[in-house]
């Protein structure tokens, strides 16, 4: 493997692209704003990928060398790129990427000044003081490409679906292709704020087409220069956006490289600094891990969740239909698989205490409340929680909050464990949940989630088929075909959407009126991440079956064994770390 001198510019790529890194497998470029990182297929036109093709042709000299694209940057952007080489690199990073394991840190000034935060108070050697911390926020939303490229932000999955579905609109997945609107997360945290505007260090979660532009817009803090996205400002000819960082694992030897651009220097003196200042990787944090939301006048919605009141996520147009399933009819999956295995990972002792996050009518706590445990739970649903406490005993405690305003609800101290059943999916976003789950453990306590399948159940992305069994090339006329076989068809898993979902199909059917909810999919690494951000470790992964039979007939041994093969839900048990101080 070979690296190239950083920086350096062969004659035959244009002014402005630098080569920061290559070798036999990939190459990483530093492209300069104003050159496009490909055209379309088949579109004859200058671009950061057409200049390498004649690069590679003009190093190599031989047929068959190749270079293929990875992932892109804004023409309007600056900053790092990278290109594989040859196919084994372009399969792994290409799912890297689409996995969002690689590491991209921004750097972006902005219209407005976003003041810092006052801390909390914090003990230091020297007594206690108040200190001042960088503003940051996390601002998410789902986006749609209208036809004229302008990508449009929603701040709830509902409205994405619905606008999805007039002329004009199609789903935004980073190449302007897709079934479905796609959640877009941005981290920021400001560097810098003077002379009426911000710089700022962005980390993306997801990478979406026009992902930062679009997110600055929302907390109406548009980037300089940015004029498609309401910027009314470009002092410097440019739109002030810059890829700083790059990070991902070498698809041959599998080491950790992780390549710098430095800032552009326009964008300190914007802010009345001077490049030397602070560079991508010093001038603050990196963000690891989502930051506290803070207040940042006047778009309060960029960093709080919408109200758990909206059709989105609550259910409390349908409780009467979910109180029906669960407490006359009783869910065979509730009662046999999912009650029991989660009574067993939460593994609590009588006089011990248990907070259910999402409790619905309380059908957990009321099972447990029998063995000496002393039960709070919160929905926010009032009906859910109407008739949890109509069912409640002594030991239960319900009341009316949101899943991710935890750590500001009354509930009293900390608790042994917490729960959440078959409503994590639900819920978005899930950093303030999880955030909210930890805040609230004590040391070493446990938080037990249950969740549809995310690869096998995911609503509108799997579903059942059938190989009818053909004959064995070779078998004589008289062998029997195979028998058939039932399958689980996967057609998406990695990327997150939401989905609108029927709770009552059958019904709907025959005319009655459909029972809506909408459900969010992340894959499983997804709430991994989420908890470990939280400082929450898992120590418990379970994946439980479907324990329904078929009715006889020649397929129900079949149907059978692909449900007791095939799981239906994930169980995950995650524990508190404790912090210094902390017993544990």
């Amino acid at each position: 493997m070979r690296a190239s001198p950083k920086g350096t510019r062969p004659r035959s790529l244009p002014s402005g692209v630098q080569i920061v890194h290559e070798d036999d497998d990939l190459i990483v470029i530093d492209k300069p704003a104003g050159l496009l990182t490909a055209g379309m297929p088949g579109q004859e036109i200058d671009s950061a990928f057409s200049f390498l093709k004649g690069y590679i042709k003009d190093q190599h000299r031989r047929r068959g060398t190749k270079v293929w694209i990875i992932h892109r940057l804004d023409k309007e952007a600056s900053g790092l790129l990278v290109f594989a080489k040859s196919e084994r690199a372009f399969e792994f990073l290409k799912e890297e990427f689409r996995a969002k394991r690689p590491h991209r840190l921004y750097a972006a000034v902005v219209e407005g000044e976003i003041a810092p935060e006052a801390s909390k108070t914090r003990e230091t050697p020297a007594g206690q003081k108040r200190i001042a911390q960088p503003a940051s926020g996390t601002t998410q939303s789902y986006l749609l490409e209208d036809e004229k490229g302008i990508v449009k932000s929603f701040k709830n999955a509902a409205d994405a679906i619905r606008v999805q579905k007039l002329p004009g609109f199609r789903a935004s997945d980073g190449e302007g292709k897709g079934d479905h609107p796609k959640l877009a997360v941005t981290h920021w945290r400001v560097m810098e704020a003077a002379l009426g505007r911000s710089l700022l260090q962005v980390r993306l979660e997801t990478g979406r087409k026009n992902q930062i532009r679009v997110h600055m817009r929302d907390i109406q803090h548009p980037i300089v220069g940015d004029r498609r996205y309401d910027a009314a400002t470009d002092p410097i000819g440019r739109v002030c956006l810059h890829a700083a960082e790059l990070g991902f694992t070498h698809p041959a030897n599998g080491k950790s490289l992780r390549f710098r651009s430095d800032i552009p220097g326009g964008f300190f003196s914007l802010v009345g600094k001077s490049k030397g200042d602070a560079t991508a990787g010093d001038a603050a944090p990196a963000l690891q891990k989502p930051a506290a939301p803070s207040p940042v006048k006047p778009a309060p919605q960029a960093t709080q969740p919408p109200p758990r009141s909206h059709a989105t996520d609550s259910w409390d147009h349908v409780a009467d239909w979910y109180s029906e399933l669960l407490d006359e009819r009783r869910s065979d999956h509730h009662e046999q698989v999912i009650l029991p295995g989660a009574a067993r990972l939460l593994n609590l002792a009588g006089g011990q205490s248990l907070l259910d996050v999402a409790c619905g009518q309380g059908v957990l706590c009321h099972r447990l409340v029998a063995s000496g445990i002393n039960c709070t739970g919160i929905d926010t649903s009032p009906r859910l929680i109407d008739a949890a406490q109509k069912s409640a005993s002594s030991g239960e405690n319900f009341l009316v909050g949101d899943a991710r305003t935890i750590g500001s609800l009354d509930l009293g101290g900390a608790f042994d464990a917490v729960a959440c059943i078959m409503a994590l999916m639900n819920i978005d976003p899930l950093a303030p949940v999880l955030q909210g789950v930890a805040d609230r453990l004590k040391p070493l306590g446990s938080f037990v989630c249950v969740i549809l399948h995310p690869a096998f159940r995911a609503p509108g992305q799997t579903g059942w088929g059938w190989d009818e069994g053909t004959p064995v090339p070779g078998a004589k006329k008289h062998q029997k075909p195979p028998a058939p076989r039932q399958y689980r068809r996967v057609d998406g898993y990695l990327s997150p959407a939401a989905a609108p979902i029927v709770m009552n199909p059958g019904a709907a059917a025959k005319g009655v009126a459909p029972v809506t909810t909408v459900t969010f999919h992340r894959p499983i690494q997804s709430y991994i991440k989420a908890l470990a951000e939280a400082g929450l470790v898992v120590d418990a992964i379970e994946e439980w079956p479907s324990i329904r039979t078929s009715q006889p007939g020649p397929r129900a041994a079949e149907e059978n064994r692909a449900r007791r093969e095939i799981p239906m839900f994930l169980a995950i048990r995650a524990r508190k770390v404790p912090s210094d101080g902390q017993p544990g």
